[in-house]
């Protein structure tokens, strides 16, 4: 009889997806924008580097999703239920954890991890996850000098999102038209 104690397999969740998986090869496949301006492309980093090197108009679905396929083959031994559920998409949990390493002298694995987990959630929709991201890359001395613009990337994404979802809403409502009209008349009356 053994003693030795097995692991089961972990399944990535979206690799059915034709997503990229995370090997150098996979990243290869991740496209530059073209004219993007930027120095740094995705498939020349690693995702665990993306939160400190990309903005946000740089890390579309398919680099979203390869940040979720490297984060589910991460097993965390310390803080386990933090960090698992920072993880696996907890937004709350993301922003606590990257919360708790601060003041952050230098970018460790850990930071490094903690950070994808809450871009993870920042490029999921979460705003405050966002802010955050924006906020603590203002915060930390890294060794690049585009880091106010990469910071100002994050906090555009979150009013950029905040506008349009304002628009969808004001689209599915009543409301637009009453508002369409009223800047209508508003607009006669201001030309009479």
């Amino acid at each position: 009889m053994s003693n030795k104690m097995e692991m089961p397999a972990r399944k990535r969740r979206h690799q059915d997806l034709g997503v990229p998986a995370g090997d150098a090869a996979d990243r290869a496949n991740i496209s530059r924008p073209a004219n993007s301006g930027w120095p740094l492309a995705a498939q020349d980093l690693t995702p665990l580097a993306w939160w400190r090197t990309l903005p946000s108009n740089l890390l579309r679905d398919a680099e979203h999703q390869l940040i979720i396929d490297t984060l589910d083959t991460i097993y965390v031994m310390d803080r386990r239920e933090e960090f698992a559920a920072a993880l696996y998409g907890d937004a709350a949990a993301a922003i606590g954890l990257a919360l708790s390493l601060l003041p952050i002298h230098e970018v460790t694995l850990t930071v490094d991890i903690a950070m994808t987990a809450l871009l993870r959630c920042a490029l999921a929709g979460d705003a405050t996850a966002t802010l955050v991201v924006a906020h603590l890359l203002r915060s930390i001395e890294l060794d690049h000098p585009f880091i106010t613009k990469l910071s100002t990337s994050w906090c555009t994404s979150v009013a950029s999102r905040s506008c349009e979802g304002t628009s969808r809403a004001l689209q599915n409502s009543d409301l637009n038209e009453s508002v369409v009209l009223g800047s209508a008349s508003y607009r006669t009356e201001a030309d009479a």
